[in-house]
């Protein structure tokens, strides 16, 4: 009974009204008296280099220079640019640094690369563990108006990164970053589709009218597994912005316009909540990914599935799963959780037990009825399809078939786009679209 109610369910929430910086004039707005809303976001959470093998290699950056291609979710006329040197080991030292609008390619659009500063100097150095913001510079944006940050890596042993980023970056000769030309650079290295982010780990925007920023704190879902991979022939193309973050921004734009919150993605791909996984839980993380985002207004949290996997109980979960609840409300933010989804898995294939199982209804119901959150966007009923009999005998119900990336695990990009279509918008209304 308990599983056929939540997958009847098909959204539960509280409505949140959201405001903004006030207008001055009855029609005008001006930026410079607007507010800082994270726009963009990405979660450093690994540690890359040349000695490292798989999704963790990078090349060699040191005496390069490095072009990030950022896409902000709202519109305004300043921008601010936070690097992160918080898994590398070793310091890293940024002679020069630009933001500029994306020409196409390696390129700028001429007449808009403008120099970042950092204290007022051209460069900044980041000890291992360290971040710093670059100053106020006054460029105005469109939203998701492609931006491109380019860094002039004067020394740097290895990288922190994120591994999953879907976005074609550039590398190029050194001192680079002032000119507008995209001549001499190349492609980063895809590592096998995931097309990796480097250093560079928020964009804030400045508007007199966004309503907030909405964070998404989850994993390889949210981080986009699957949403750019061709369900016909397999490859993974770069630049599509198919996450379902990328569909609920959109989908927010088109309705409250200059009004609408911000949506910047703080996922990693095979993260967990408690311990364990790939990057920093999210216990660990919570704090500097999405506390500490400006403008926040309320946080999506879809996590939990890699910790099933990972040997985590029931009280364990719910308990990391409180502790997040707990520190948001803390902030005075609202908190909206997405269940875990259905994972089974058909014989012969494995990774998916009848345990596991028994551990996804409980935690899935206590997050019904016991979690303390603001409301509830069900993915879980979204995706979930028939039961199937996995490789220990045990039944356990999977996604639906047309919605299944290719391991029972990750939606595809059907699937995604069926995600961010079903968040209700009415949960992120500002106050002047009443």
């Amino acid at each position: 009974m308990r599983r056929t109610l939540q997958r009847m369910t098909v959204l539960t929430a509280v409505t949140m009204l959201l405001g903004s910086a006030p207008a001055r004039g009855a029609d005008r707005f001006d930026d410079a008296d607007g507010s800082w809303f994270t726009a963009w976001s990405i979660s450093i959470g690994h540690r890359m280099g040349p000695g490292f093998t798989g999704a963790n290699y990078a090349p060699d950056v040191s005496g390069s220079t490095l072009r990030m291609i950022v896409r902000p979710s709202i519109a305004g006329g300043f921008v601010r640019v936070r690097l992160e040197n918080t898994q590398a080991q070793t310091p890293v030292t940024f002679s020069a640094a630009a933001i500029g609008v994306t020409a196409g390619g390696a390129a700028v659009v001429p007449g808009t690369n403008r120099p970042l500063t950092f204290g007022g100097s051209p460069g900044v150095a980041l000890a291992a563990g360290a971040s710093a913001w670059s100053d106020p510079v006054k460029l105005k944006v469109e939203a998701f108006q492609r931006l491109t940050v380019s860094l002039d890596v004067a020394s740097a042993a290895e990288v922190s990164g994120h591994q999953l980023g879907l976005v074609t970056n550039y590398l190029g000769a050194y001192g680079s970053a002032a000119s507008a030309s995209g001549d001499g650079f190349a492609p980063v290295p895809a590592n096998n589709g995931s097309y990796p982010f480097y250093y560079v780990a928020a964009l804030d925007v400045k508007s007199a009218t966004a309503s907030g920023t909405i964070v998404a704190l989850g994993d390889s879902i949210t981080d986009g597994r699957c949403s750019t991979r061709d369900p016909a022939t397999g490859e993974i193309p770069a630049d599509e912005y198919n996450r379902w973050t990328d569909v609920l921004a959109a989908r927010l734009q088109a309705r409250y316009g200059r009004f609408a919150p911000a949506v910047a993605n703080e996922a990693i791909a095979g993260n967990r909540v408690v311990s364990g996984g790939n990057g920093p839980p999210a216990l660990a993380r919570l704090q500097n990914d999405v506390l500490d985002r400006a403008g926040l207004a309320a946080v999506i949290f879809y996590e939990g599935t890699n910790d099933i996997t990972g040997g985590q109980t029931v009280a364990g979960l719910t308990a990391g799963l409180k502790e997040v609840v707990d520190r948001v409300h803390a902030k005075g933010v609202p908190i909206y959780g997405a269940p875990v989804i259905a994972r089974g898995r058909p014989a012969p294939l494995t990774g998916w037990t009848g345990a596991m199982e028994a551990v996804k209804i409980e935690v899935n119901h206590w997050m019904h009825t016991e979690a303390n959150l603001d409301g509830i966007v069900e993915f879980g009923a979204l995706l979930a399809g028939p039961l199937v009999v996995g490789s220990d005998g045990a039944p356990a119900e999977s996604m639906w078939d047309a919605w299944n990336c290719f391991d029972y695990t990750h939606p595809n990009k059907f699937g995604l786009e069926a995600m961010g279509n079903l968040v209700d918008l009415e949960l992120f209304k500002p106050i002047q679209a009443r």
